[in-house]
């Protein structure tokens, strides 16, 4: 996943103090600070989002593995030269699809 750095922390939020003009907080202080928050704000949003995308992506190899363990553990006949090529096939795509679902 990508290295995120937020710029403010709560405490930062928190703690802010704005400078004080002659009808209130300086208006272009208050302007730059809430684009900092919305820009962090973004970028949790999209981490979230491709968290969310890896997640449904794991889910489905995990689908996936499940049936092709069904597909071979099935009764098929033993002793068939076609059976057993077949199998040995299978076998190496779940062992490709669980390196894919949980790495080397």
């Amino acid at each position: 996943m990508a290295d995120v750095s937020l710029k403010l922390s709560a405490k930062d939020i928190y703690e802010k103090e704005f400078e004080r003009g002659l009808r209130g907080f300086k208006t272009e202080e208050v302007d730059a600070f809430l684009d900092d928050i919305i820009s962090d704000y973004q970028k949790m949003a999209d981490l979230n989002n491709e968290v969310i995308k890896l997640t449904e992506e794991n889910s489905k190899l995990n689908k996936e593995i499940e049936q092709l363990r069904i597909r071979v553990a099935s009764g098929r006949p033993q002793g068939s030269q076609q059976y057993n090529s077949n199998n040995v096939d299978l076998l190496k795509r779940i062992s490709n699809l669980e390196k894919a679902v949980f790495g080397e």
